[in-house]
């Protein structure tokens, strides 16, 4: 049975059509491109991912979403790697140099290997992104209930093992659709050696078990394909996406309307003044930071979005509308969408380190020599990670040869801080503002 028997097909489309034209000029044009371009993405991408996998397993950036982040940098790596491989062994070995030793056994498991690990490596990702926009939609939901229950390392690890675990066991109908046939060499590629015209080479096929009663396990790797690792968690995101967006409104609201009715509250003592103060730039700045982190979150979901959505939608159609389709429309822009997916597996370090300073500094604490910056710090510096209930002196920032200080960014603006909370007028200023930090830690 021919694979073509085993489309549902529901719109028929001509057999010619100036469109299929459009959309083979615009295949012929990006081909060429698209090989050298997918090659240097899969190598910026595959070290990209590496140095997010490094810095966010560092021991102070193990947090739930970090883990989660991790996990899809994991599968994004493996991606990449794997079309890595394939690109530059089947566009400047295979078919430039036709013979037998590229076209093995070998070679053949690889393509297939290739294919599992890529849709069980990127259907995870997206299903990873789904989990992470649902964990900080808890996270955001809970920050305000006393008695809701806080998210630990440990959700996260079972919300990564259980998404693949998912994407792997929901993949196994595809596990059954490839077959390695055998055909002669000079049917793959052009034999420029009279010797190799009879030689064998291998190459994955449709496996007769899924043309099987009616193409059953073909039609589910179909659907699968394309319902359950594009457009659902398509959909998912985009609810996610409404329902953050919501949130950051509201938390925007409220806090304007504190602002506001603290202003207008009867005008305080200069002591009580000071810790309200204290207080509000608090509370200001962990919402800030809250904020932050969930910008950084909705981008990478708007990426991993806006790229999905295109490849369901096709994918999809291909299924629903006859062979014209697939045959001068999704193959002549499969090249474009596979570009979608490589961009996709490269964006997460631009977001990271455009949109996380506390990424930024890991990475440069891990990544850039220490002859390049000052990494040693004055050991009478309190960390800006202490609890703030410890009375600290600060020494006068140590210059390095290079006119740099010793402090990071972050640590300045830590000082500040302590510095801010203990220059009071007396002690018990100093009781007050020493309480309320006490009762923050404990929050």
């Amino acid at each position: 049975m021919d694979t073509d028997q085993c489309q549902t097909v529901l719109v028929h489309l001509p057999n010619h059509s100036v469109v299929y034209d459009f959309f083979r000029e615009v295949h012929l044009f990006y081909k060429p491109i698209h090989t050298y371009l997918s090659i240097i993405m899969c190598i910026f991408g595959t070290v990209a991912n590496f140095c997010n996998i490094v810095v966010l397993t560092r021991r102070q950036m193990r947090t739930p979403v970090n883990m989660i982040l991790t996990a899809m940098a994991c599968c994004d790596t493996v991606v990449l790697f794997s079309n890595l491989i394939y690109t530059t062994h089947y566009s400047f070995v295979a078919f430039k140099h036709c013979h037998p030793r590229h076209w093995s056994y070998g070679w053949a498991l690889f393509l297939i290997a290739h294919a599992h690990l890529s849709l069980v490596g990127h259907s995870s990702s997206v299903w990873l992104s789904v989990m992470l926009a649902l964990l900080r939609y808890m996270t955001l939901r809970s920050r305000g209930n006393a008695g809701g229950s806080q998210i630990g390392l440990k959700h996260s690890y079972l919300a990564i093992g259980a998404t693949i675990c998912f994407v792997a066991i929901v993949n196994a109908p595809n596990f059954l659709t490839y077959k390695i046939h055998e055909i002669r060499l000079n049917d793959t590629c052009v034999v420029r050696d009279p010797a190799l015209l009879g030689a064998a080479a291998y190459l994955p096929g449709i496996a007769e078990i899924a043309l099987a009663k009616h193409c059953l396990v073909f039609r589910l790797v179909f659907w699968i394909s394309g319902l359950v690792f594009k457009v659902i968690p398509c959909c998912l995101l985009s609810l996610f996406v409404w329902l953050l967006l919501g949130i950051l409104k509201e938390v925007k609201a409220n806090r304007q309307r504190l602002l506001k009715n603290s202003r207008q509250s009867t005008q305080p003592t200069p002591r009580i003044f000071q810790s309200r103060k204290f207080f509000r730039g608090a509370a200001s700045a962990r919402g800030e930071r809250a904020d932050r982190t969930t910008n950084m979150l909705l981008a990478i979901v708007f990426v991993m979005l806006f790229t999905e959505m295109p490849q369901g939608i096709m994918a999809l159609l291909s299924g629903m509308i006859s062979q014209e389709f697939r045959r001068h429309i999704y193959n002549n822009l499969g090249d474009l969408l596979d570009l979608f997916s490589l961009c996709e597996a490269c964006m997460s370090f631009i977001i990271y380190c455009s949109m996380s300073g506390q990424f930024r500094n890991e990475f440069r604490r891990v990544f850039i020599p220490n002859s390049l910056h000052c990494s040693e710090r004055t050991p009478s510096v309190r960390r800006p990670s202490d609890a703030y209930t410890k009375m600290s002196y600060l020494k006068p920032n140590e210059m390095c040869e290079n006119g740099s200080s010793t402090y990071s960014e972050f640590d300045r603006s830590g000082a500040a801080k302590v510095g801010k909370r203990f220059l009071c007028s007396d002690s018990s200023t100093v009781l007050a503002t020493v309480h309320l930090a006490n009762l923050r830690g404990r929050g």
